[in-house]
């Protein structure tokens, strides 16, 4: 392949700008794609040195349909190939290798001369390589594109992709995984020189650690960067986990430029010049194999791409060629392409929930689609069926990945589910409290990352105000609790645990997390309770706390004009759900996660500037005080488990001591080093209890059926809730 490159390259310059090579492991055989480029002054039908128009063996289009310049150059490889290499004229669509990016290593280098790659054995570095992975049955996709360089060498720029559950790369915990774990040689170290190295390889030699931690499930592990390693550390970060390295692969990115942005922050270029001697190093086929791959991977939706063929130039003996055409199936929503000549696809029917079952809450259709395909192409079993239990509408379906914790999934197309519910689906949804929140636009997730991350309204000085549910309503014995329309209502917590419903300032009812019912605060005879229990009679009758009638109703909507019904509060079981809860953006470019924990350290921001508000964003006064260790162990868990730079428990500590005691005053003469577990913050405590196991899976949800008169009754009452 090589001498036949190098052979049509030098005949056809300047005619040809490069040469762009796609290989995948197929269905029965690997699939080798070359696409010729032009250069930008040159005819597309461009002479190359052919003697004559090659014969066609067999075709399924017209031989109109191609263009010149691809007709010349496949018949000039089925000339230099050997005979044993079928030659065909196709059209690839790369959908069904999915949006969902996976882990890409690429081939880079700081060398300012050309490279020599020394060929030590019969099989090219590469084909080795590709072997590696085909022992391993791992899916995968290579691309080089070969160019002259005008200097008798050549321009390379080579990735090779992982199409595995194993090698998934969305979240940056799934790199600190790929670190652990042993993913074969490097494509890097097969060339064997000190002038190439990979993006992969620098990522994992620039002190990151992999962390795992108990609390942080199911974000496990997490990667932590150690202090000195250099601002290139979160850019190779972000060239692992973002599209435009995968779309680069796959030859569907429209704009190199944000890409080639990202190179320049580095100090490797992500082309190489090698020496025309070099390529048998860096090309080279792979043979047959009886494995096949992609049919091994369970619960995994990515297919090779789809072949649809054009004209036959050279068949190879002994093959079944359309055994290497994936048939077309729907294939989702169409990926943007390029590169690859796109063949029409249809939309997939993938399964969602009726439209009335009640289920589904008012996300699109087509949203929830594109949710389930893209978290099955990312390697997560899900479970439509598994959200009977929980009681939010919102709530579609539960995601089980490979490894870790499952989760609750909530659509949440264009950020307009109520906070409540976000709140009580991750409550409710799973043993874990898990959630991951899918969205269409990049806003809409970061907005959900914002509710999770501080799931109530607001923290005041003894209580924290609590967002309202808009599915669920105070309803007990049959009754509909209800109170002016115009009335402001306030749901707050305690540190304690206990909640309570305000009216202005008067305390209409409490309960507690562990089990205690809610209860009117008022006598059930004191007449200027605004709290009153409707039933859902033909005519509704208001009555008192104790039962007695006040005003009867002819009509439903006539009560509706004068009373409203009380939803009930979203209690979280957790204070924060940032290690906890996954946020994806379905952008047109592909998926993408908005962390929702907050990085601090940015914008000159300082320590004790965060601390500062950690402490009064999730602590309040309160008779039980935190130490200093307490509250700054807290304080790295939420904020620094995935950030680019890593604070020190040592020096959270300090920190901690050191604010603590200007906040209250010296409790002791020993130094803060010496003992800072023993320093606290005066009366201060978290602002409610955390999960325990003793905590009720739903406190308050009544255990009426949604269709049921006294639900429908609470509903038509129903007022948009009023929160910040």
């Amino acid at each position: 392949m090589a001498q036949a490159i190098e052979t049509i390259v030098s005949a056809a310059s300047p005619n040809l700008r490069a040469i762009d090579i796609l290989c995948y492991r197929g269905i029965a055989h690997e699939e080798y794609l070359l696409r010729v480029c032009p250069a930008a002054d040159s005819s597309r039908g461009s002479a190359l040195p052919i003697p004559s128009d090659p014969e066609l063996e067999t075709t399924s289009a017209s031989v109109q349909d191609i263009d010149t310049l691809t007709m010349r150059f496949g018949a000039w490889l089925a000339d230099q190939l050997i005979d044993r290499i079928g030659v065909e004229i196709v059209t690839c669509d790369p959908t069904p290798l999915g949006r969902t990016q996976t882990l890409t290593t690429r081939l880079v280098t700081d060398a300012e001369t050309p490279i020599t790659v020394d060929r030590t054995r019969s099989q090219s570095q590469l084909a080795t390589y590709l072997d590696g992975l085909l022992e391993r049955s791992i899916p995968h996709v290579a691309r080089t594109i070969i160019a002259p360089a005008g200097s008798g060498t050549y321009h390379v720029e080579q990735q090779v992709g992982q199409f595995s559950p194993q090698a998934r790369t969305l979240q940056r915990r799934d790199l600190a995984r790929h670190s652990t774990q042993d993913t074969a040689p490097s494509l890097a170290a097969q060339y064997d020189t000190d002038a190439i190295t990979s993006t992969w390889e620098l990522l994992t030699e620039d002190g990151w650690n992999p962390k795992t931690r108990a609390s942080h499930s199911p974000c496990q592990p997490t990667l932590h960067r150690q202090p000195g390693a250099g601002a290139t550390a979160s850019t190779l970060v972000d060239l692992c986990t973002q599209q435009l390295e995968y779309q680069r692969l796959l030859g569907t990115l429209g704009d190199p430029q944000p890409l080639a942005e990202q190179y320049d922050a580095l100090a490797y270029s992500p082309t190489l010049e090698v020496e025309a001697a070099s390529l048998t190093s860096m090309l080279g086929l792979v043979w047959g194999y009886d494995t096949p791959a992609w049919e091994t991977q369970h619960d995994f939706d990515r297919r090779p791409p789809i072949l649809e063929s054009l004209a036959l130039l050279r068949s190879a003996p002994g093959t079944d060629e359309t055994a290497g055409h994936n048939p077309r199936v729907p294939a989702g929503d169409q990926m943007s392409n390029t590169l690859w000549t796109p063949a029409p696809a249809t939309t997939a029917d993938w399964p969602t929930p009726s439209l009335g079952s009640g289920k589904l809450g008012p996300a699109q259709p087509g949203v929830t689609r594109r949710a389930i395909k893209r978290l099955r192409e990312y390697g997560d079993s899900l479970s439509l069926a598994a959200t009977s239990g929980v009681d939010t509408p919102w709530a579609i379906a539960e995601r089980r990945p490979p490894d870790g914790d499952s989760s609750i999934i909530v659509v949440d197309d264009d950020g307009t589910v109520p906070p409540g519910e976000l709140i009580a689906a991750a409550s409710h949804g799973v043993e874990t409290h898990a959630i991951t929140v899918v969205t269409e636009a990049q806003a809409a997730a970061e907005r959900a990352a914002t509710i999770l991350r501080e799931p109530f309204v607001e923290a005041a000085d003894t209580e924290t105000v609590l967002y309202p549910r808009t599915a669920r309503h105070w309803v007990t014995s049959g009754h509909v609790a209800v109170v002016p329309r115009e009335m402001p209502l306030q749901w707050t917590i305690d540190p304690d645990g206990t909640v309570r419903l305000y009216a202005a300032d008067a305390c209409l009812a409490s309960g507690t997390v562990w089990g205690d019912p809610l209860r009117p605060t008022v006598p059930f005879d004191d007449p200027s309770t605004p709290l009153r229990w409707v039933a859902p009679e033909s005519s509704p009758v208001v009555r008192t706390t104790d039962g007695v009638a006040r005003d009867q109703y002819d009509t439903s909507a006539a009560l509706a004009a004068q009373y409203r019904s009380l939803p009930l509060p979203a209690v979280p079981a957790r204070r924060w759900w940032s290690p906890r809860a996954t946020c994806l953006s379905l952008g047109p470019d592909g998926p993408s996660v908005v962390d929702p924990r907050r990085r601090f350290g940015r914008h000159e921001e300082s320590l004790e500037t965060a601390l500062k508000e950690f402490v009064t964003t999730y602590t309040c006064q309160a008779e039980t005080t935190l130490t200093a260790s307490t509250i700054a162990t807290a304080c790295r868990r939420l904020l620094w488990p995935q950030s680019a730079t890593v604070v020190s428990q040592a020096e959270l500590k300090r920190s901690m001591t050191a604010l603590s005691r200007r906040t209250t005053g010296p409790t002791h003469t020993e130094s803060a080093l010496s003992g800072p577990d023993t320093v606290t913050l005066t009366q201060r405590g978290w602002i409610y209890p955390d999960t325990t196991a003793d905590r009720p899976a739903a406190p308050f949800a009544d255990a009426t059926a949604a269709g049921t008169p006294v639900a429908s009754l609470a509903e038509t009452l129903a007022v948009a809730p009023d929160y910040k």
